[in-house]
């Protein structure tokens, strides 16, 4: 469970780096796109929000040992569409952000739950296999990749980032 309380502690690290990093964008910046045909900084927060609402209501459920679990049982680009709607539904980004933290730490306190052995389970996502370190892994790569495109949207616009995530990897 160490490499799994070390992802585990990564995957948690969102809600600090929301507070440090996005909170200092303007609310116009933040409902801008980072780049032409991009999505905006409010749309990726969305985006993360709506992705652990999926973890903690389809997937972290379903977690046994030798368990099945569909890989196609949402549309990425519907799911994805959704939460680009929602970030441009009238939300402030204070209450985007907030609701995101939230929802991260709701995911974080269900993953706590997981006995050191259940981190290692093995389970399968179509016919792929997979222990929750190893899935939570790619969740924490998939933070990094968002991160990484707000921070250089960020920077070119000439913020200085505390704590940089170019500067760190999962």
């Amino acid at each position: 469970m160490d490499d799994g309380r070390s992802i585990l502690d990564h995957y948690a690290s969102l809600p600090d780096w929301l507070e440090e990093t996005v909170k200092q964008v303007s609310e116009e910046m933040f409902f801008s796109p980072i780049k032409e045909n991009k999505w905006s900084i409010a749309e990726i927060v969305a985006h993360l929000r709506v992705w652990d609402n999926f973890l903690l209501e389809e997937r972290l459920p379903f977690i046994q040992n030798e368990a099945r679990l569909e890989k196609n049982s949402v549309s990425v680009e519907n799911t994805n569409s959704k939460a680009a709607k929602y970030a441009n539904s009238g939300k402030s980004q204070s209450e985007l952000i907030k609701e995101t933290i939230l929802e991260r730490q709701k995911v974080v306190e269900k993953l706590q739950e997981f006995t050191p052995k259940e981190w290692e389970y093995t389970f399968y996502i179509d016919k792929y296999p997979l222990c929750l370190t190893s899935y939570i892994k790619g969740l924490v790569e998939h933070d990094h990749h968002h991160k990484l495109q707000i921070e250089v949207f960020m920077t070119e616009q000439g913020f200085e980032i505390p704590h940089s995530s170019l500067i760190r990897s999962p």
